[in-house]
Parts: structure tokens; C-alpha cells; sequence
């Protein structure tokens, strides 16, 4: 069973982590769970005492389908390494047997920031070695319908209740925050809230930073898809509100939703303009992450046509029912855009042959799903002048 966490899944998935609940027999402390309440705590054995030595607890906090989990720390003191190698917390988001749900390993005596999980279930690892203990840690999470800190490299925003209609009376706010060498675009893929003049009843509101005194980009209503907008920093703050009116001229009596796509330009997403180049899935040779969507286009000037070689490549497998890349998998479009001819898709460690675009665009897709993660891909690519100047094809591109 592969262990997702929704609907008919959710118990498979319970039933994995139970294996990962430790029981540490040299301390005799029995840790971790399964937490499923709207709201609790999670705090290390014996807190606020010390910490035991040589333990290992996990949580796996559970919350309503169509929810996420906002993580709050109260409190945090753990033995310090400077790759966290000794004492260390690890958060995941979903199930924590994967490598590729890892949102961050924290230790010593800085507080980690807040985090909310992209779907409705979060992971917490605590371990401890047999030396050296303090205070531990104590940290509070809630189901969060709306709003939160989004850090993967993309992601979905929706407003509650999507893609039924939303609840008066809504405020809802999403931090994007991501890498600073990276900027975030933001993609509505559909946009239906009440319409009226201003925007000043319900609406979407864009700044380009993490709050309302950064640049503001937009404040959005009605059902004309707003469009994309991408940020010059490495932080977006969306902000939905709708008002607490019921009937009138205020009303909203369609399906009322704003589902938001938002895509990090840098590691994940890239526009390639040299003659030929190089790219990797991100953190490649190390495991990509879970649940992305990254877009490589390679744009030429008229007249090149490309050649693409995948030198390495390590996905999940093909789905053994249908023998199909049903998980993750790397997809070529012979174009700039997922509606051009599909020149290949590829999963496992298949070795997928040299590819030849017809013109200058090439689009390489990597998309993954919220389970197991491996090394990924690396690529080349070199362009050459289509038809020749001359008899000789410039780059060695044959055709």
C-alpha cells in the first residue's frame, strides 16, 4: 500500500505509522501517537523537566479532510550540532517514513517557526541521544481552515469550504515564503467571489512581501480571473476576506471559490535561454521533494531546434496495475506550453532516449505526489540552427 492520507487510505496510512511509534526500552518511556482532536499539544517526556536520553517519540497528528495543521512552538531547548546530528526534531508534512515530506530539522535553543501542512496530516520526530539533555520542547497545533505559512516549492491555496461555497464573515491570510534567491508567481486556476465595485465586501488581496505594508499588487472580486502575478521578493501574503452579510446586494449565491496555484520561480521553475545547458530536479543528487510541480522551458531564438539528454534519472515506479507513471514522473512537450505535442513521459529508472524538438521550445515537466521520493533526474540539452546556413548543422544537432 503506498499510504496516502485520504479518505478509504487514511487507515493504511495509520497502520504505517503505527510502526514508527517507539517504545525506548533503556529509559522506559513510552512516547508518540496518533493525535486527531481539532487542537492539542505535543511536548517532549517530562516536560518541562529534562528530557530522557536515547529516545525516539513520533506524532502524527490527523485533522479533518479539506483542513491543514497549523504547528505553533511554545517552547524549544535541545542539545545543539550544527547539522542537528545528536538531539533534533524533525516536522514533516503528511507521513514521516518519507524523506521527501521533510519540512525541517531543528535543534539547540531557537524557537523553528510556524508551519501549516499543504494537506490535513503532520508529522513530528523527536530523538535524543544517550548524552547531554535540557528542557525539551512544547508546541501546540490546530486545525487550520484557512491561512498559514505555505514553504514547498509549489502548492495550492483554496478558500474554506473549496469547492463548495465559501463562509461569511471569512479572514483568511497565506504567507508564501520560499528560498532568497527565489520568487513566487502566483496562478489563479479559477475565481468566483461576490462581485462589487472597490472590492469592498469580499476579495483577494495580493503584497509583495510578507505583510500589508509591502507592495501592494491587487485587490480582486467578481468572477474574472485575475491575472498572474509574480512577486520580486521571496515572500507573497495573500489575504481573503468576504463579508458577514447573508441576503441583499452583497450576497454570493454561485459557488463561490478561489483555488490558487502558486509556482516558485528559481529551483523549480526555469526558463533556459543558452544555446545548451544543464538542470537537475531540485536538491538532485539528493531526494527530490514530495508533491511539486516544477516547469523547465528551454526557449531558443527562431530557427534552433533542441536536442534533450537525460543522463540520470531515478523516479517512482510505474504503477503495477497499470503499468503506467501514475506517481512521479518527468514529462517532454515539444513546445512552451502542457498542450503541445507530449514527445515523452518517463518514471522508475527508465532510460529515456535523446529527444529533438520540431522548433525552439522545449517544456521538461517534473511532477510528484505526496508519497516516496528518490534522487531524481539530471539533464542536458544543446540547440542547433534548423534548416543549416550551411551543409554543417551548427552544435552538432542531427536530423
Amino acid at each position: 500500500t503506498r499510504g496516502a492520507v485520504c479518505g478509504d487510505d487514511l487507515c493504511s496510512a495509520l497502520r504505517v505509522f503505527h510502526q514508527l511509534i517507539a517504545y525506548s526500552p533503556s529509559s522506559g518511556v513510552k512516547c508518540g501517537g496518533i493525535l486527531s482532536a481539532p487542537m492539542g499539544n505535543v511536548s517532549s517526556p517530562n516536560f518541562p523537566g529534562i528530557y530522557p536520553y536515547n529516545i525516539e517519540c513520533a506524532w502524527l497528528i490527523v485533522v479533518a479532510e479539506g483542513s491543514s495543521v497549523l504547528l505553533t512552538f511554545h517552547h524549544f531547548e535541545l542539545e545543539y550540532h550544527a547539522d542537528c546530528a545528536y538531539d533534533y526534531i524533525k516536522i514533516y508534512n503528511g507521513i514521516s517514513e518519507d524523506e521527501g515530506n521533510l519540512l525541517g530539522k531543528f535543534c539547540g535553543d531557537i524557537t523553528p517557526p510556524q508551519f501549516t501542512s499543504s494537506w490535513n496530516v503532520m508529522s513530528i520526530i523527536f530523538h535524543s541521544d544517550r548524552h547531554v539533555t535540557h528542557s525539551g520542547f512544547s508546541v501546540g497545533y490546530r486545525k487550520d481552515m484557512c491561512g498559514g505559512v505555505l514553504t514547498g516549492l509549489s502548492g495550492i491555496i483554496s478558500s474554506p469550504g473549496y469547492p463548495h461555497e465559501y463562509s461569511n464573515n471569512a479572514d483568511c491570510s497565506w504567507t508564501v515564503q520560499v528560498s532568497n534567491s527565489s520568487v513566487v508567481t502566483l496562478v489563479f486556476l479559477d475565481f468566483q467571489l461576490e462581485n462589487n465595485e472597490g472590492c469592498n465586501f469580499d476579495f483577494v488581496a495580493l503584497f509583495d512581501g510578507p505583510t500589508t505594508k509591502h507592495q501592494h499588487l491587487g485587490n480582486y472580486c467578481g468572477s474574472e480571473r485575475p491575472p498572474d502575478t509574480m512577486t520580486t521578493s521571496n515572500k507573497l501574503l495573500v489575504i481573503f476576506k468576504s463579508d458577514f452579510n447573508i441576503g441583499g446586494p452583497h450576497s454570493c449565491y454561485i459557488r463561490c471559490c478561489l483555488p490558487a496555484a502558486f509556482l516558485i520561480k528559481g529551483e523549480c521553475q526555469q526558463i533556459l535561454t543558452s544555446i545548451s545547458g544543464n538542470f537537475t530536479s531540485p536538491h538532485f543528487p539528493n531526494i527530490y521533494p514530495n508533491n511539486i510541480n516544477c516547469h523547465w522551458t528551454v526557449t531558443l531564438s527562431a530557427g534552433y531546434r533542441i536536442k534533450l539528454f537525460f543522463p540520470s534519472m531515478e523516479l517512482e515506479d510505474r504503477n503495477s496495475l497499470t503499468d503506467t507513471c501514475d506517481y512521479d514522473f518527468v514529462a517532454v512537450h515539444d513546445g512552451g506550453s502542457e498542450t503541445d505535442p507530449l514527445l515523452g513521459q518517463w518514471c522508475g529508472s527508465e532510460e529515456p532516449p535523446s529527444v529533438v524538438s520540431k522548433g525552439n521550445k522545449l517544456l521538461v515537466i517534473l511532477s510528484t505526489d505526496r508519497n516516496f521520493a528518490f534522487r531524481g533526474f539530471a539533464a542536458s540539452y544543446v540547440g542547433g540552427e534548423w534548416p543549416p546556413r550551411s551543409s554543417q548543422v551548427t552544435e552538432g544537432i542531427p536530423v
